[in-house]
């Protein structure tokens, strides 16, 4: 027992039964109720299940050692292949995600709330799951609630949310033509777009000819 610990008479502890054993859990003293977690790294986190690049990029490497450029590897050298890979590793993705989201959450602090409440409510699952089921990555994904799909069907459309689907590169979320009605299929569609968006980047970063791409 630490010192300053006192039990009380007649061991008054072992008389209060669940009390005792939390008080004796916490060293003599009760836990403080936790704080919050910062509103900043909670909007990393909902903004990296939003767009789980890095699985789907990982899963994609693991494929094919020559990816991203398969038949065109030959094309580059090794070296450039291997900056390519890494630079579309979830291990050097998920850092640079969650800086870009921090960045993001202070540049626009007065949307803060509101954009954190609809990715936690549900839009940040149902989105990025679709995108994991699209690529195989999620073969049974938890059915969305009411309140999830709710949350998406708000961030989707509302003009409140444009800045965000901007700087996600989801602005054509909703409402784009000829759109596939099926989940898995709007899923593969959307990670598609996304995933050329970081590859493009890849590219320049590691200096090769972004037709390449193409």
């Amino acid at each position: 027992m630490r010192p300053g610990c006192r039990a009380g008479r007649s061991g008054r502890w072992w008389r209060r039964g669940g009390l005792a054993l939390a008080v004796l859990a916490s060293g003599c003293a009760p836990l403080a109720p936790q704080a919050p977690a910062d509103p900043v790294e909670r909007f990393a986190d909902a903004y990296t299940r939003l767009l789980p690049v890095g699985r789907l990029l990982d899963a994609s490497a693991a494929q094919d050692a020559r990816w991203p450029l398969a038949d065109k590897a030959e094309l580059v050298s090794a070296a450039q292949l291997d900056c390519m890979r890494g630079a579309l590793s979830s291990g050097e993705l998920l850092p640079r995600q969650r800086q870009v989201a921090r960045d993001y959450a202070r540049a626009h602090s007065d949307a803060l709330a509101s954009e954190l409440q609809v990715l936690e409510a549900g839009a940040a699952r149902l989105i990025g799951e679709a995108m994991l089921a699209g690529a195989g990555l999620l073969p049974a994904a938890a059915p969305a609630t009411p309140a999830e799909t709710e949350a998406l069907a708000a961030f989707a459309p509302q003009p409140r949310f444009a800045g965000l689907r901007r700087a996600t590169g989801l602005e054509h979320l909703a409402g784009a033509a000829g759109a596939p009605a099926d989940p898995r299929q709007r899923g593969r569609a959307l990670g598609r777009q996304l995933l050329t968006r970081f590859m493009t980047d890849a590219f320049v970063q590691c200096h090769i000819p972004v037709k390449l791409l193409y």
